[in-house]
């Protein structure tokens, strides 16, 4: 058997990722950013796993030009990118790329790489080991204590709300930017409608309805320099509305 030969079987027999990554009127030096996250990323796991990177641009009416998306196309082997013709939301964002990703697994976190990286590859692990379909990640304290005070107070009412009207969720704190799954996982995202805030809390209710699905979790931890925004009071209430209807719609 030729050394040519046993490469090529070698390259055919790794895992495949899907790495999918939302956007929106980024900053100035966004693109430098993503691939040198990308590239820490995928260093240690790049013999084990092909990785095809998903960039969805949600409707951005500034920050992302022609020059930046070539140079990801040059650095990045596999590399995709969409848009959206308007600002649909998160949700709506995350769906379309859903539509394309066929890797075995799927891992969705935000473009400027908000959690440290051993928590992406401790979730990589998780759906490796094939005894979960979805794996969420959790935040801890230290994150609570980095967000604005609004979002904290919104985040951690929600936790409660989740406990009270959402028992059977395995997860109480839905709404971390990190989450992995398979392609059953996936099939479970697809069914989702909410476009923005909410749209990973009425995924993970879908799937706490699904007995077919095993879900696990992770703690996850938000890097060094990461800044969160404050949430518009617009936004809590939208939110809240989404909330009442994901309930209801669960109890049917």
């Amino acid at each position: 058997m030729n050394d040519k030969f046993v490469s090529t079987i070698m390259k055919n027999s790794k895992l495949t990722l899907d790495l999918v990554h939302p956007i929106y009127n980024p900053k100035k030096g966004w693109a430098e950013d993503l691939w040198f996250y990308f590239s820490a990323f995928q260093k240690p796991i790049q013999e084990e796993f092909e990785i095809t990177l998903y960039l969805v641009n949600d409707g951005s009416s500034h920050g992302i030009h022609v020059s930046e998306i070539d140079f990801l196309k040059s650095k990045i082997q596999k590399f995709i990118y969409l848009e959206l013709p308007i600002n649909q939301g998160k949700g709506a964002a995350l769906r379309e790329a859903m539509k394309n990703c066929q890797s075995e697994f799927i891992i969705y976190t935000d473009f400027d790489y908000p959690y440290i990286l051993e928590n992406a590859w401790d979730m990589l692990d998780k759906l490796k080991s094939r005894e979960s379909d979805i794996v969420v990640g959790v935040r801890d304290e230290q994150y609570y204590d980095q967000l604005p005070m609004r979002r904290k107070i919104f985040s951690l009412s929600l936790k409660l709300m989740n406990y009270l009207f959402f028992p059977k969720l395995k997860v109480k704190d839905t709404q971390s930017g990190l989450k992995g799954f398979n392609q059953k996982g996936k099939s479970i995202f697809l069914k989702t409608q909410i476009n923005a805030f909410l749209f990973d809390m009425e995924f993970l209710v879908l799937a706490s309805k699904a007995h077919e699905v095993k879900t696990d979790w992770i703690y996850v931890q938000v890097r060094e320099g990461v800044h969160f925004s404050s949430m518009k009071l617009k936004t809590i209430v939208t939110e809240l509305f989404n909330f009442s209807k994901i309930w209801m719609t669960s109890s049917n």
